[in-house]
């Protein structure tokens, strides 16, 4: 602590006593210098000089062109591609809501068509009027494939077992 109040940084506004300084002036005085001569031919070659250094000389002009031009072409590449995405985007979207819609639509129908199929209806007009009745045990034919998934429609039957 003690250490702490022997390093203290003491910021006043306000200083009294001789050690007190002066102000700046808001600015200083130009000193007058007196003119130099300067040798015209001096002056000449440096003139040249500048005019030299400040023309771009035609390859470094090709350059900077060059990567204009480049830099124009990727951004307008770049501009085209997202263009592509957003339209390829709307047109996915556009499809994925045509096929929720025919999707629906199929499950209406395939809704309204098992809803109009009365099924003791057709047990009673085939049974009576066509007079089909279950099969027994003595009309079914049990017979072993090759391939037990699938069955060939229009293929004969073997007769033996």
């Amino acid at each position: 602590m003690a250490q702490l109040r022997n390093h203290r940084d003491y910021n006043y506004d306000y200083i009294e006593g001789n050690a007190v300084r002066k102000l700046q002036p808001a600015y200083e005085p130009e000193i007058q210098r007196p003119e130099r001569k300067v040798n015209p031919k001096v002056e000449e070659r440096r003139r040249k000089r500048l005019a030299k250094d400040a023309v771009i000389d035609f390859k470094f002009a090709m350059l900077v062109a060059g990567v204009c031009l480049t830099s124009l072409f990727s951004c307008a590449g770049f501009l085209q591609m997202q263009a592509k995405i957003s339209a390829q985007r709307t047109s996915i979207a556009a499809m994925q809501t045509e096929l929720a819609q025919l999707t629906n639509e199929n499950v209406a129908q395939e809704e309204q068509l098992n809803s109009s199929v009365n099924l003791n209806e057709i047990y009673t007009k085939a049974s009576k009027e066509f007079g089909m009745k279950y099969a027994d045990s003595k009309h079914i034919v049990l017979y072993e494939s090759a391939d037990p998934d699938y069955v060939r429609q229009y293929q004969d039957i073997p007769e033996n077992k």
